[in-house]
């Protein structure tokens, strides 16, 4: 299957004439789908506007003057969420600023060292682990991506929940209560875990020696060539509405190729449910099928459409309880099939060698926002098949 190069809801950017002020630019974005869209994330060229403009920075209203958050990118978009029902067209003013605006971040990650060099990062649906040498050096096959469940509290979580998983001070006392009450210092150790819901979230996805949450992978004589942890990292954007970062995995043999190296680029925008991801090769010399997919753990059964290009699956996770997260993965412009088969439920492309596979991966948690698989891949479907916004510079 081709390799298409696919940014999705980003906005088509189409200049007009320049505006015969300085003092401000006015965008436009038409929604040419019949689905309502709220919130989501659009983006036009800051060099043009720059240019225009005669400003570094800028700052962005709607039609009734009220300021909405925005971010200049690593790679030279303003970006900026819009909302814009179905048929219709919104307008907004991108206006020149002395000093580049601070706004409340929604979307942001690090690497945590203290937590064997672990990529994380969320926005205000979802959040994502990748594991990185730490864990590879101690022989933990931690393959597939993990994912953080979020309760609905305004502000990210991640770094709260880690850092008093962390905290010396609480295993002291921790220590001290199981030397004088059992009971309590079950009730406590689960009280500072991140594996508990303590009101923000909590990490109770079970990853092992698995694609995990929507990693993709090259195959080889009909088997999963999986992935081990990250090498290196380099964190692009950092909010306050996107996330993006640049993973370098080891080199690695597959098949007759000695030295193939991995790399992603992973951009998680505010709203989304769903991380963007490329996927490139240094190293091929032939074409490979890839997959990406996600794990079955029971008897629910997932759910597959190969024309749109997505699969889904319910996890359990590892508690009763604690819901279950409906996870997808999605492939722009359809698979080549789609199938249950090494555990997993797949979907299947082909790789050239200078190719690089654009997909989207993610969940949401029947708990706290889509609530069940019917939605969950109704929203899949809509992702897959409604027209891109449309931005233009007037």
């Amino acid at each position: 299957m081709q390799m298409k190069n696919f940014l999705f809801y980003s906005g088509l950017i189409m200049l007009t004439a320049a505006c015969s002020s300085h003092n401000s630019v006015n965008v436009t974005v038409e929604n040419g789908s019949t689905l309502d869209r709220s919130g989501e994330i659009v983006q036009v060229s800051a060099k043009s506007l720059a240019d225009r403009l005669g400003a570094e920075y800028f700052y962005v209203t709607d039609a009734s003057g009220n300021e909405l958050p925005s971010q200049i990118t690593y790679d030279g978009f303003l970006i900026f969420p819009a909302t814009v029902a179905a048929g219709e067209t919104a307008s907004y003013t991108v206006f020149p600023s002395d000093t580049m605006r601070v706004y409340p971040t929604v979307t942001t990650g690090r690497v945590y060292p203290e937590r064997a060099d672990d990529l994380s990062w969320e926005n205000d649906k979802a959040g994502f682990r990748a594991y990185g040498p730490a864990t590879q050096r101690k022989g933990e096959r931690g393959f597939g991506y993990d994912i953080f469940l979020k309760h609905d509290v305004g502000r990210p979580i991640i770094e709260e929940i880690i850092t008093t998983h962390l905290d010396p001070a609480n295993k002291v006392i921790l220590d001290s209560l199981k030397k004088t009450d059992p009971e309590k210092a079950t009730e406590f150790s689960h009280s500072i875990s991140y594996h508990w819901d303590n009101g923000l979230g909590m990490d109770c996805y079970a990853v092992g020696p698995t694609l995990g949450a929507g990693t993709a992978a090259l195959m080889e004589n009909d088997s999963i060539f999986y992935p081990w942890c990250w090498d290196t990292v380099e964190i692009l954007d950092n909010g306050p509405l996107r996330f993006t970062a640049n993973l370098t995995f080891t080199p690695a043999t597959i098949g007759s190729d000695t030295a193939v190296i991995e790399h992603r680029l992973i951009t998680l925008d505010a709203g989304s449910f769903l991380n963007n991801c490329k996927v490139s090769y240094d190293g091929l010399t032939r074409p490979y099928t890839i997959v990406a997919g996600l794990p079955l753990r029971d008897e629910m059964q997932p759910l597959m459409n190969a024309q749109e290009g997505w699969v889904a699956y319910s996890d359990p996770l590892q508690r009763e309880g604690n819901g279950r997260a409906q996870l997808g993965v999605l492939f722009p412009g359809g698979t080549d099939s789609v199938n249950v088969a090494h555990g997993h439920v797949l979907g299947y492309t082909v790789i050239q060698p200078a190719d690089t596979l654009e997909y989207f991966y993610g969940f949401s948690w029947d708990k706290e926002n889509i609530p069940g698989m019917e939605e969950w891949g109704k929203h899949l479907s809509d992702r897959a098949t409604a027209t891109p916004l449309t931005v233009t510079l007037k």
